[in-house]
């Protein structure tokens, strides 16, 4: 599967709570979703150039940041194109949309401009934190000489914790521009200084080699 970059942009359409009716427009106590995984999108058909192709999508942001829902508003010329990217696209995942502290659904227009780019594929292990309080300490830690895997093990929400914060070879394609830039700038064995990742805070490590995480040896 190609990779392809996404220039975002958003538009809320509603707030949805359950058991409430749809709330329109925001207020100044709501924050949107932010995009903080994607799926690369498959390579475009012949018929589509890809410098000047535009995605409109609507979509339905669950209150764990799952896509819910996915439609295009625009099509490919592709109908099969079109099928595998909403299917990419439910595989997104958003840091939720939050009401006075509180976790809510939120439907949203979403644009992407696709355009192609190789894939950069790293390995890398993450200890992903809920506030930078928290990330500084580990970070502090780290610099400590302390373990990333035992630490990961400790501290982060994110359910690679099992595995010592592995997350195996990815394409880095997947995170928004300044983490991609963040990661380009590691070399094997370092780590990254605290990241904000929507509404999480993120420390990366980019592996020496292809080796078992200490924590599950």
């Amino acid at each position: 599967m190609s990779a392809f970059k996404l220039f975002l942009g958003l538009s809320v359409l509603a707030l949805t709570m359950s058991g409430c009716a749809a709330l329109e427009g925001l207020g100044s106590n709501v924050t949107p979703p932010t995009l903080i995984e994607r799926t690369p999108f498959p390579k475009l058909p012949s018929n589509v150039t890809s410098n000047d192709f535009y995605l409109k999508m609507h979509l339905l942001i669950s209150t764990d940041g799952m896509v819910k829902q996915a439609s295009l508003e625009n099509s490919s010329g592709d109908p099969l194109w079109d099928t595998l990217a909403i299917g990419c696209v439910l595989q997104w995942r958003y840091s939720p949309a939050m009401s006075d502290n509180k976790a809510i659904q939120m439907k949203i227009d979403q644009t992407a401009h696709v355009i192609y780019v190789p894939p950069i594929m790293m390995e890398l292990s993450e200890i992903r934190l809920s506030n930078s309080e928290s990330a500084n300490q580990v970070y502090t830690d780290l610099k400590a000489g302390k373990s990333f895997d035992t630490l990961a093990v400790q501290y982060s929400i994110a359910p690679t914790k099992a595995k010592g914060g592995y997350l195996g070879k990815i394409d880095i394609n997947r995170y928004p521009d300044d983490v991609i830039d963040a990661l380009n700038d590691l070399k094997p064995g370092e780590f990254t200084a605290p990241l904000k990742l929507g509404v999480y805070t993120v420390i990366f490590l980019r592996a020496q080699k292809q080796t078992q995480p200490e924590a599950l040896k």
